[in-house]
């Protein structure tokens, strides 16, 4: 919830051109507590929808600008929208009004790319699989986000499966936000100077989420302060907490990971250097590295997938996987806005 990411993909589906526009404080605020609470007023709601519009539409405008490129230049935009709400297999929620960014930008606009495969039975996450195997080009290899949230893509023999593993950033942000005031821990530094508190880790890992079998999904609106609380007995060193959240995300994550397996990186949680170093000690037999490796850039993939499942829905393609979603089949996703 930092911001939005985009990008201009040829058709080819090459990065032309990136660009990153932060949320402003308030907003940025007024989403935590819509999707951690879910607490607000229609009115709220509306504003909060057209707010979020608008920086997607500017981030377009700015793309469009540093590409030197014309909105006739673009065949479609491909917007994911903030998720304010995601409960697998019943809704999905995002925000951010796709017929008013293709109002101001001029630009067909994509949106709402969850809600088909929810409909068709399915889990609406992860969708960026799809993608993953496509950055892949046929090799075997696990692609991994580092998001709030982490999802995991396993491609063997052109096979996919994958499934959001548990918490990968939100926990961590929330906790040194409300220990320390800072939106989220640079490189890991704050969590490295912890210890981990194996009794905390074993009440933390013994939630339900861990135990189901993919399809699965989940959220802030579960794995969020909330949800840390009980487990906490008020004695702990903060910096103690964070060092088991930081293990917490690595031992969901790493025990869905083959051994050997190739793994690439994404998501703002590359940033965080203890993370990946625990990741990469948790998994000797792999060889870890990032996206950057197949062509994408760690804080671009997400940007990239939407841009890609855009082309997909214009050209009436598909872009569900129902064996990681568990649709009941192949669905083509998104509503679409025209100018």
């Amino acid at each position: 919830m930092d911001g939005v990411d985009g990008v201009v993909l040829d058709e080819q589906q090459k990065i032309i051109t990136t660009s990153y526009t932060p949320y402003p404080t308030k907003l940025k605020t007024r989403l935590q507590q819509l999707s951690q609470t879910g607490q607000t007023s229609l009115e709220n709601l509306a504003q909060t929808d057209i707010d979020v519009a608008q920086i997607f539409a500017q981030t377009a405008t700015q793309l469009l600008t540093q590409g030197a490129l014309s909105k006739n230049d673009i065949q479609a935009i491909g917007s994911h929208g903030q998720t304010i709400y995601h409960q697998g297999g019943k809704y999905s929620m995002q925000i951010g009004h796709g017929a008013l960014i293709a109002e101001q930008t001029g630009i067909t606009t994509v949106t709402d790319f969850r809600m088909q495969d929810v409909a068709a039975g399915g889990q609406g996450a992860p969708l960026t699989p799809a993608y993953h195997q496509h950055m892949l080009s046929g090799k075997d290899g696990v692609v991994i986000n580092l998001g709030g949230i982490a999802n995991i893509t396993i491609v063997k023999n052109n096979e996919v499966s994958g499934f959001d593993t548990g918490p990968a950033n939100t926990l961590l942000d929330a906790w040194i936000k409300k220990s320390k005031g800072k939106d989220y821990d640079r490189d890991g530094l704050w969590s490295r100077s912890g210890i981990v508190d194996t009794v905390l880790l074993k009440a933390m890992l013994a939630d339900d989420y861990f135990q189901q079998k993919p399809p699965k999904s989940t959220g802030p609106e579960h794995f969020n302060l909330d949800w840390l609380s009980p487990h906490l007995k008020g004695a702990e060193a903060p910096e103690d907490v964070q060092r088991t959240l930081i293990e917490l995300t690595v031992m969901s994550i790493s025990a869905s990971i083959p051994a050997g397996a190739d793994v690439y990186l994404c998501g703002g949680g590359v940033h965080n250097l203890f993370l990946r170093e625990r990741l990469a000690y948790q998994n000797p037999d792999s060889e870890t590295s990032i996206t950057d490796d197949l062509g994408v850039p760690t804080d671009y993939v997400e940007a990239a997938a939407f841009a890609y499942f855009a082309q997909q829905t214009i050209n009436d393609k598909p872009s569900n996987l129902p064996l990681v979603t568990g649709a009941k089949g192949e669905r083509v996703l998104g509503a679409v806005y025209k100018p």
